[in-house]
Formats: structure tokens, sequence, C-alpha cells
């Protein structure tokens, strides 16, 4: 996220790195990096330390964030390398609520970098995270995983939008010009709604297994550090059909299937299962960037990528 929130500063995470942690933290920077969730990097002296993430969650997120963060502790600790887990505070435990409806955890900061964007350009580093996919999905599956469910998050409120189009929209400055992109793709968009219910009766039918997933394993949630890639954001760990990580690597091409098959098995996705996610990421992106510009926003950095987003989603 581009702008700092307003409820949590620099000196807080301080703060509660030294309480809970017992991490004295000389110097607390907000990173600017990512979208959904917000970012500070912690450092004792010259040196980064820790690398810590807040996240907004309803009623049940905050038990979700926790198995998620669960899982993956699990996983670095069976050796997984590739899984960067959080640090437990003095109290062993990984997730804490600082504030009503906020959490924070706490990771290793790791020297590296990322793309800019999610794509997976270069062939030999598609090879490379195909492997990590293919020991994640063979992985023993984590206690207390939560499974992924088929429902696209604010799924209802881009129905009650797509059913409210005839009046303007006033709740900050991308309302309007929401409302009327939506106006112009909704039947693209009704028609994307009923493609994805067509395709989860079809995935649904299936028996194959599933495994653990990451969720997002996209090119900007690896870093690229001197000890090989490694997954970040885990909070979208699931158990799930396989599809779901494999139709951010294979990007319609088969060209890494072999190095993902030489960890997972002798294993081919299902067309239609990778099909489905595809369609569940764009409408999900879509219903989100439609429910926050029919709210209260304001004219943000955050509010300006938001829309970008929104656009490159909905047809003009």
């Amino acid at each position: 996220m581009r702008d700092e929130p307003t409820d949590i500063s620099g000196e807080l995470v301080a703060g509660i790195l030294n309480e809970h942690w017992e991490f004295r933290a000389t110097e607390v920077t907000y990173a600017p990096v990512g979208f959904g969730s917000y970012h500070w990097i912690a450092a004792q002296g010259d040196s980064p330390r820790w690398f810590v993430t807040a996240d907004r969650v309803g009623a049940a997120g905050g038990q979700l964030i926790e198995a998620a963060m669960q899982a993956s502790r699990e996983l670095a600790d069976r050796g997984y390398e590739f899984a960067v887990a959080p640090l437990p505070d003095r109290r062993g435990q990984l997730v804490r609520e600082v504030l009503p409806g906020w959490t924070l955890t706490v990771l290793p900061y790791l020297h590296g970098w990322s793309t800019p964007d999610g794509a997976w350009d270069d062939p030999a580093e598609r090879e490379q995270i195909a492997r990590i996919l293919g020991r994640l999905h063979a992985a023993p599956v984590p206690e207390g995983l939560q499974c992924w469910d088929f429902a696209i998050p604010d799924r209802d409120g881009l129905l009650a939008a797509l059913a409210d189009l005839d009046q303007p929209w006033c709740g900050g400055p991308y309302a309007e010009a929401t409302r009327l992109r939506l106006a112009g793709a909704a039947p693209y968009v009704r028609s994307r709604l009923e493609y994805y219910d067509t395709l989860v009766r079809e995935v649904e039918a299936s028996d194959d297994p599933w495994v653990v997933t990451h969720g997002e394993p996209h090119s900007a949630n690896v870093l690229r550090t001197a000890d090989g890639m490694r997954l970040v954001d885990w909070e979208t760990v699931r158990l799930a059909p396989r599809e779901r990580d494999l139709a951010a690597i294979l990007d319609r091409s088969a060209d890494a299937l072999p190095a993902y098959q030489s960890e997972a098995g002798p294993i081919s996705p299902r067309a239609a299962a990778l099909e489905l996610f595809d369609v569940w990421w764009s409408l999900d992106e879509i219903a989100s960037y439609v429910q926050s510009f029919r709210q209260a926003h304001a004219d943000s950095e955050d509010s300006k990528e938001s829309w970008r987003e929104l656009t490159e989603y909905l047809p003009g």
C-alpha cells in the first residue's frame, strides 16, 4: 500500500516489537510495497532486521490469518526453506491483534529483490518457481490449514452495484467514474459471473485431490535471495485444487510443467480448473475495487492505483 495507515504509526510498531517480541528497533520505516497489507522495515542499528506487516481484518479475518501463519510456520519448520514464516512473540504467538480490527505479524528481513508486477517473464525463473510449487503441493497438509472455497469475496456487493447503475454514486472522487465504467461493462461482468458458476460446477464434480497451495505465487511475491527463491505473503495459503497456483505460473504455456512434475509427480493440470482460477482472480479484483469506490474514499495514491487496476479488468 502506498499510503501509510493513520491508525498505526512507526512509533506504535516499535513499541509493539519491544513489548511483545522483545525486539528493540532503533528505527522503523514505512515500506510502500505490495497491495492489501501495510508494511514497515524495522532496523537495529544500521541493519534491517524485521519486516512487519499489519492487516485490517473482519470478524473472522483474524482466525484465517492465524491459521495461515501457523501453516507457513509449520512448513518452514519442516524444512521447506522457500516458506518465509513469521517469528513468534515471547508468548509463542505468530499473530497479534494490536488494535481493534488490526493484526500484526513480524517476519525476518531478507535481502533480495522482487519484480514490480506478477508476470513470470524469465523462463528459467518460471521453472524454478514451478519446482518450488511442486514441492509445496506434495507436502503433508499442515494441521489446521483452512480449505479454500469457490466464493468470490464481495460478490454480493458487486451484484448490488450492478443493480444500482441508474443513479449517481457519491462516495468519493472515483465513485461516478466507477459507476460509468461498470455500466458500460455490465453485460461482460454478468456473463463472466455465469461462466464462473459453470466452471465451478465442473471443477466441484472432479475427484482430483486438493493440495497445499500458496494462493498468489506471482513474481512480485517471490524474493530472489543469495540462498534462492523465497515465497512471501502466506496469508492466502489454503488447501485447494493445485491449479490455484498453477494458473499463476503456466500462463497458457506448458513449458514449466516438466519442472513442476519433477517434484509433484506425473500430474497434468485440468484446463477447466486453470480457467476457473483465471476468471476468479479477475472477478475478485473487479468486485473488490467496485466495492471500495462505492464507499467513502479519498483521492490517495492507493485510490489511484486501485482505479488503474480496475480499468485493467473492466473493458472500457
